[in-house]
């Protein structure tokens, strides 16, 4: 029995190589055709380190504006009280919480610069703005809210009335 037809009879071959026989003299010489690599053996990791690798680093260009005066007071206003809170923050939602902060402050400075105050808006961008925080009360979350709230109206008022 040939070792072909034990690894047939075993199972172990379910992909048989081609095989040609090239006869010189007397004996019979086997030869294995070579197959063609497949795709991804192609790309493999040495041919990857011959290649030369250029690194490009792109970073935002990011031009901070100067804060207005009234953006100041509002931040200031939106703060209050929270101190604790944001530095018991991890970093990243630190960062997070800032950057709504900033962008709450904005708004809220966009409604005062047109006249049209809405104590509701207000309270619901402050109620969203601090709901980032984790573990919030519920009841503390609106108190605040309210606080803060109130505060930045009686700014719109006395604003409206210079």
């Amino acid at each position: 029995m040939d070792i072909k037809d034990k690894i047939e009879k075993i199972g172990g071959l379910e992909q048989a190589v081609p095989e040609k026989e090239i006869s010189i003299g007397p004996e019979k010489k086997v030869e294995e055709e070579k197959i063609p690599k497949p795709e991804w053996e192609k790309f493999s990791p040495e041919a990857e380190k011959k290649k030369p690798m250029v690194a490009t680093v792109v970073a935002p260009i990011t031009v901070k504006t100067p804060k207005s005066e009234g953006l100041v007071k509002i931040e200031k206003i939106l703060e209050e009280d929270l101190e604790s809170f944001y530095f018991s923050m991890p970093q990243e939602k630190q960062a997070v919480f800032r950057e709504k902060g900033e962008e709450t402050a904005t708004k809220i400075e966009k409604m005062m610069e047109t006249g049209k105050v809405i104590a509701r808006k207000i309270l619901k961008l402050i109620r969203n703005w601090i709901k980032l925080i984790p573990g919030v009360n519920k009841f503390f979350l609106e108190q605040e809210a309210k606080i803060k709230t109130d505060k930045l109206v009686a700014m719109a008022e006395k604003k409206k009335m210079e």
